[in-house]
């Protein structure tokens, strides 16, 4: 209590005189007065405080009928807390009153100053068009009390009387004492519910902010976007809605692809009436007019009047009730000043609503669905395009090469583990049908992306050119040299590692002229042994003048040659690299199998090293002599 309070105490526990002198009236006041002070003192609502000033108080001090009032919140309005001893309806005529001055209860709180009306008479005189509501119930006294502490205006209490009343100083006193009490407990309510709104606000925001993260994981899933919109839905539903739905733009079409409810029979009722009742696709409400018009629309209550115009029939209308909606917001997911959809958020059998203020919140959570969207079709479009080029560096088949059986193989990095970008390595056979030879060749371009992808084409395209020239494969790599300084020499780093090879077959089987510039070793099968081909070479694209040096490998019925890109090697798992030694164990462990076994016996063990993805991408090319 404040010292103001404390000082009526004192005068009341002081037993000021009563009206008719009775010294035990007054003892009865003061031991009312400390019990209402220690019942106050518990009560922890403004309703909790107007029941007991409605009743407690009203008894004390010996109204017939009280009303307490608390002032709205930035508004000159007064809102019944508690009721009690009016007969009739007066408790529901009067639960909102407006401040208007020229009436008991606003000329209280406006001048903060007591009203007090000791009979009917009174009444008439000084409120004319308040007294016949004033006495109508019989009433005659009333005595009108503002509720405040400092300067802050919390609200009145009305107490009235049958019989005149004659409120002396004393009792004044007393009343405006009692008032005072009632004023402190009402303001430490509101502060204790203020309090706790904000503690409860902060613990919301955090539970949102919580969801906010968990959803912006989840939607950055390496997922299919329709199975990051499906366990959005199911997110949902596990905590700010009874349903979900999310709706994306289908070429000109809106359509749904998922709704979530945590009842899956729920679901299946949706469904159904979705198949029996299909969507308006030209509707005028919900998913389908927020995702055309970008504008979200925020529903406390849904109208039955809303149910009635989207009905079809009576039997659609009563399946549209059973859902139950009750409370709903519809937000787009715009990105970009697109909008690519919308997600609708419904609140049903919990009771809860929506309101202006999650306005904020879900179209945060409808940003980072459209976000992560955005993305995603940007990444496919990207991926598209990158194996689109990355197809038109490698050859779309291998040619048939009598008594030779090749096979080409060529790994992207796992999209988990890498930007979408086209790798720099090649692998490529061709005839050269003049001289009655194949062209065998692999490469790896330092680099990655648009700038590799322009390098790898300008090998390949220049190793086709020159080889039907007839020229050795040692000079094949020279010009390959020339050319790649001439269109890339002021990037350094632009460079590229390659092994090519000349090939003649006969009936014996076939030899390779081989040529290494600063190429992983080649490996070559026979029988269950395999063995390195040891070629010094210089890079590529580096050095104007290549130290390059030919070998010639012969390959036996059933001997097959391995050309390989550093990704095979250089992949890193939980042992550490995969290394040389590795491959020609894996390579001797195949022995006898044919070139396709082989190439993807390779692949399936880099693989595996790395967990079933590639960090680099990898290329290789399996020539083998038929047995």
């Amino acid at each position: 209590m404040t010292a103001e309070a404390d000082e009526l105490l004192d005068v009341v526990a002081g037993s000021p005189p009563t009206p008719r002198g009775d010294e035990g009236g007054a003892r009865t006041r003061t031991a009312g007065f400390q019990q209402l002070t220690e019942q106050l003192s518990r009560a922890l609502t403004p309703a909790d405080i107007g029941r007991l000033t409605a009743t407690t108080a009203a008894a004390l001090i010996g109204a017939d009928a009280c009303a307490a009032f608390g002032r709205r919140e930035g508004a000159d309005v007064l809102d019944v807390l508690h009721s009690h001893g009016w007969p009739g309806d007066a408790h529901t005529r009067f639960s909102e009153v407006p401040l208007h001055a020229g009436r008991p209860m606003s000329d209280a709180v406006l001048t903060r100053a007591p009203v007090w009306l000791e009979d009917a008479e009174q009444w008439r005189t000084r409120y004319p068009e308040m007294a016949p509501i004033g006495v109508s119930e019989g009433h005659q006294a009333s005595a009108v009390l503002p509720l405040q502490v400092e300067d802050r205006d919390l609200g009145a209490v009305v107490f009235s009387f049958y019989r005149p009343r004659v409120f002396d100083g004393a009792e004044r006193e007393f009343l405006v004492a009692v008032a005072a009490l009632c004023s402190q407990a009402l303001d430490r309510a509101r502060l204790y519910a203020a309090e706790r709104d904000a503690r409860a606000a902060a613990e919301r925001e955090r539970d949102r902010m919580a969801f906010l993260a968990r959803a912006s994981r989840l939607m950055e899933a390496p997922l299919s976007v329709e199975e990051r919109l499906r366990q959005l839905a199911d997110l949902a539903v596990n905590g700010i809605a009874d349903w979900s739905a999310v709706h994306l733009v289908r070429g000109s079409r809106v359509e749904r692809v998922t709704v979530a409810h945590l009842d899956p029979a729920k679901i299946a009722f949706v469904e159904e009436l979705e198949r029996r009742y299909p969507p308006d696709p030209d509707a005028a409400t919900g998913a389908i007019e927020v995702t055309r018009t970008g504008v979200p629309v925020v529903m406390p209550d849904v109208p039955d009047e809303l149910l009635v115009a989207s009905a079809v029939d009576a039997v659609h209308l009563e399946l549209i009730r059973a859902i139950g909606m009750r409370s709903a917001i519809v937000v787009p997911l715009l990105v970009r000043g697109r909008s690519l959809g919308a997600l609708t958020l419904v609140h049903a059998e919990s009771g809860g609503r929506f309101e202006e203020e999650d306005l904020t919140f879900v179209g945060q959570l409808a940003a980072t669905a459209a976000l992560a969207l955005d993305n995603a079709a940007l990444y496919e479009q990207q991926r598209l395009v990158a194996q689109t080029l990355q197809t038109a560096l490698l050859p779309t088949e291998l040619p048939e090469v009598p008594g030779v059986a090749c096979a080409g193989r060529y790994r992207p990095p796992s999209p988990d583990l890498t930007e979408v970008y086209v790798g720099g390595d090649l692998y490529d056979v061709h005839e050269d049908e003049d001289r009655h030879r194949w062209a065998l060749t692999v490469a790896d371009v330092c680099g990655k992306g648009p700038q590799a992808a322009a390098m790898t084409a300008l090998i390949r395209h220049t190793v086709h050119a020159e080889v039907r020239h007839g020229l050795a494969p040692a000079e094949v790599l020279r010009r390959v040299n020339a050319t790649v300084l001439r269109h890339h020499g002021g990037a350094r780093a632009r460079f590229a590692t390659m092994a090519h090879a000349v090939m003649t077959v006969d009936p014996a089987g076939a030899t390779v002229t081989l040529v290494n510039g600063g190429h992983p070793a080649p490996l070559v099968l026979r029988g269950d042994r395999a063995e390195w081909v040891e070629l010094p070479g210089t890079l590529v694209g580096v050095y104007p003048d290549l130290a390059l040096t030919e070998i010639e490998v012969r390959l036996g019925p059933g001997d097959l040659l391995l050309l390989y890109t550093d990704g095979v090697t250089e992949a890193r798992g939980p042992d550490g690299w995969f290394g040389p030694e590795r491959l020609a164990a894996l390579l001797s462990s195949l022995a006898g199998a044919s070139a396709d076994v082989v190439a993807d016996g390779v692949m399936d063990a880099v693989s595996e090293f790395q967990g079933g993805r590639f960090r680099d991408d990898v290329a290789l090319l399996a020539v083998r002599a038929d047995p």
